[in-house]
């Protein structure tokens, strides 16, 4: 899809850490001799690990969002526009009122939250992993004068794997600054097995975080269904907690766009090399949480991912400079 004078189309799709990095990145290294153009449906970026802080009213919208066109000033063509489709075959991006060729397409689309694969999900949970749910949230804590809390988590992968442990310890000290934490129960429920090992691993650590803050963890437990009536999650084999208040991350999937596409071929995501994040069709590449890595979904990886294949696309379009293979570096 190359042109005559040689000029070749970058586009990035995807306004989140990701593709902020590899945009910027690529904007600076190929200046105006080359054409990089970012998409997303959003105006803004919107920093999402400061959800949280938003949840406990430490942070408002207007904290965690920038304007997107603000890259422009790096030479990067932005397009708010609806994903609709990709089209490896003919190297171009389906937009919903036309269509993006490109040489190089970054894709950086994330995991969409799916709280329609748990029945009772939208009426009886809450959630902040969407900007609005996060708010909503936050409106439903500052109501809330005692009973109990719960935090889990679904079955499959979802944004930051971390976050549920530090939403445990935020609504600690958020009830504590309130007076009323004495009258807050907090629990914790996952899928995954109870941790061992030595006290210096990470999930042993964090359990232990939680139990000194007198919250109560309960593992192996695989939502099958909410009844928001009763207040009722059930897990597998019949297993019930109450609540008063649920705090629950909702099922994720890829975006539409890339299971339309066939691009994502399993519930992880775009299967890549995990070296250079190259996909099985030429001159495409993914990252970050839509990316079916053997690594956590959470920006710093979103980030080391864009910087790597930036790098390894200005190698290769400039002539200059050597190729480098990822190396992550995370807990």
């Amino acid at each position: 899809m190359a042109v005559a004078n040689g000029r070749k189309q970058i586009v990035i799709l995807g306004g989140g850490s990701g593709g902020i990095v590899a945009a910027t990145k690529l904007g600076r290294e190929l200046g105006a001799e080359h054409d990089v153009t970012l998409i997303d449906r959003r105006s803004d970026h919107v920093f999402m690990p400061a959800f949280l802080f938003m949840m406990v009213g430490q942070r408002r919208p207007e904290d965690i969002t920038r304007k997107l066109r603000r890259l422009e000033r790096r030479n990067v063509r932005v397009l708010q526009a609806e994903i609709l489709g990709i089209d490896p075959a003919k190297q171009q991006v389906v937009l919903d009122s036309t269509a993006v060729p490109y040489d190089y397409l970054i894709v950086s689309l994330g995991m969409q939250t799916a709280p329609e694969l748990v029945p009772g999900f939208r009426e009886g949970a809450h959630h902040a992993w969407e900007m609005e749910a996060a708010l909503r949230l936050r409106s439903a804590l500052e109501l809330f004068n005692g009973g109990r809390v719960l935090v889990g988590v679904p079955l499959g992968p979802y944004r930051c794997p971390p976050a549920p442990y530090e939403a445990q310890w935020m609504l600690d000290s958020y009830f504590k600054e309130r007076g009323i934490r004495d009258r807050v129960s907090i629990e914790f429920f996952t899928r995954d097995p109870e941790p061992a090992g030595e006290a210096h691993d990470p999930v042993v650590w964090m359990d232990a975080q939680s139990k000194k803050r007198n919250i109560k963890q309960h593992y192996e437990f695989v939502v099958k269904s909410i009844d928001p009536e009763r207040k009722i999650v059930t897990g597998l084999y019949g297993y019930q907690l109450s609540y008063d208040l649920l705090f629950m991350i909702p099922p994720h999937r890829p975006a539409q766009a890339l299971l339309d596409s066939g691009l994502a071929d399993s519930e992880t995501g775009v299967r890549v090399d995990y070296d250079t994040l190259a996909t099985k069709w030429d001159n495409v590449y993914a990252i970050g949480d839509c990316a079916d890595m053997p690594a956590s979904k959470a920006g710093v990886v979103a980030h080391q991912e864009g910087d790597v294949v930036a790098h390894n696309l200005a190698v290769e379009i400039t002539g200059r400079g050597d190729p480098v293979p990822l190396r992550l570096h995370t807990i």
